[in-house]
């Protein structure tokens, strides 16, 4: 689940043909809602998915909460993965994992303005249960929790990325005009859209579905191609790792070490959040392995807890 593109809401086979055709990734179908109604029948979007045989690249969008129905439901579309918009407690998604363990599972992360806290302990709750997340808006005036047409503070997407050692999608307000910069701003596994690619008369439009997939690829490929001048970081003994994807921090920290040796600097701080722990653990696992190092540890309160690494170097 790396920079994809999924497009939800599609009422017609002639819809979900095109998305295809367009290069998206993912199609997304919202049925059983709490708040909208649905695009099409159950029936109509599983003869979809069967007449295009897209049943990989399907994917279910419900605010169901039980893990039976969810399952009876995905195999009745026959798609592969479901996303998980109402509210549902851990206990039934670690049964829908034990009734269907081939099924991905993305859970929502509904940002109602800066409400990052509590948005990372719904993290620490399903983050060893579900494959995946999914940032989206909160509309107040009809209490929905996607397909609003509104965008959220970016910033509250970004931290929960850095947070998150799994794959984040972004959605909420996006379109062809917006999801570079959103893309570039929260450095997301994959974008999700539905109303922004629609027109006057809510179908999905080609000419914005072509821009939309073309400024997301684009945004992407700056993301893993960055200039050299964006990794640029001072060589002062502290290293912040978040700015920096789980695959650049591999090849950094090393080369960091050794710069500020060269430097004459022997005490390195490197800040990697709390989080999960996965990043911690990516960043004591090379420091283990580094002939650099002559010991490490975590930082005191007032160097940042555990959310930061002392580390000496040799040589001093």
């Amino acid at each position: 689940m790396k920079n994809i593109i999924q497009i939800a809401g599609i009422k017609y086979q002639a819809e979900a043909a095109l998305l295809l055709d367009c290069g998206v990734d993912f199609l997304g179908f919202p049925l059983r809602l709490a708040y909208h109604q649905p695009d099409l029948s159950e029936t109509e979007a599983a003869q979809i998915i069967a007449r295009l045989n897209c049943g990989r690249q399907s994917v279910l969008i419900t605010y169901l909460d039980d893990a039976d129905n969810i399952a009876q439901l995905v195999q009745f579309l026959g798609v592969k993965t479901v996303q998980l918009h109402g509210i549902i407690s851990p206990a039934e998604v670690k049964m829908l994992r034990k009734i269907a363990p081939e099924l991905a599972i993305i859970k929502s992360l509904i940002v109602k303005g800066n409400n990052l806290r509590e948005l990372q302990k719904t993290v620490d709750k399903f983050h060893s249960l579900v494959d995946g997340f999914i940032t989206d808006t909160f509309d107040p005036t009809t209490g929905a929790c996607g397909a609003t047409g509104k965008t959220h503070d970016w910033e509250i997407s970004r931290r929960l990325v850095e947070y998150i050692s799994k794959p984040v999608i972004l959605a909420g307000g996006l379109n062809p005009s917006n999801v570079r910069a959103a893309i570039l701003t929260v450095q997301p596994d994959g974008v999700d859209v539905h109303t922004g690619v629609e027109n006057a008369e809510g179908r999905k439009d080609k000419l914005l579905i072509q821009k939309f997939v073309s400024e997301a690829r684009q945004a992407f490929t700056l993301l893993d191609n960055p200039e050299p001048e964006q990794l640029t970081i001072p060589i002062d003994g502290v290293l912040d790792l978040h700015t920096f994807s789980p695959k650049e921090v591999k090849d950094l920290i090393p080369e960091y070490l050794l710069a500020c040796r060269e430097k004459g600097i022997f005490q390195v701080r490197i800040i990697h959040g709390k989080g999960t722990g996965a990043l911690r653990a990516t960043v004591h696992t090379l420091l283990q392995k580094s002939p650099l190092v002559a010991k490490f540890q975590l930082a005191d309160e007032t160097g940042g807890g555990w959310g930061a690494t002392i580390v000496w170097l040799k040589g001093e």
